[in-house]
């Protein structure tokens, strides 16, 4: 369900940058950071990837559809690519793409941003301090966890 397993988030063992405590009125700062954790500040998953979750939400390249799993329910897909253009329900001028794993501010009483299956979209010229992307490389990296 997460990328760390099963265990939900309100479980004492700290999984990631999120926000502790009593949404939006008292960030306990259990997990060491009130705002953006430096990368590798928590263990990887169980695959090696750090920093799936919380953090930072992060832009994926793919266009935002409401009916984009609709249409990928009858099929068998590896690595989807995500539709051709964006599709809302609410307006057929809106140009949205997607963003996954949360952030600082995901709380269980507020989002679930950090579960596998979560995403959630903003129009490609939005900047936030939570918001973000991700660099991947096959490059060995220090080992700089706590």
């Amino acid at each position: 369900m997460y990328p760390w397993g099963n265990d939900k988030i309100d479980t004492k063992k700290v999984q990631g940058n999120f926000f502790q405590g009593e949404f939006p009125y008292t960030n306990t700062n259990e997990d060491g950071f009130e705002k953006v954790a430096p990368v590798m500040s928590y263990k990887p998953n169980a695959y090696g990837l750090y920093d799936i979750s919380g953090n930072v939400w992060e832009w994926t390249m793919d266009w935002y559809s409401a009916k984009y799993y609709l249409e990928l329910q009858n099929t068998i897909s590896k690595n989807p690519t995500g539709p051709n253009e964006t599709y809302e329900v609410y307006s057929n001028k809106a140009t949205n793409k997607v963003v996954r794993g949360g952030s600082f501010l995901c709380n269980d009483s507020w989002c679930s941003g950090y579960r596998n299956a979560r995403r959630m979209r903003l129009s490609p010229d939005t900047g936030m301090e939570h918001l973000g992307f991700r660099l991947v490389t096959n490059a060995k990296v220090d080992k700089r966890i706590k």
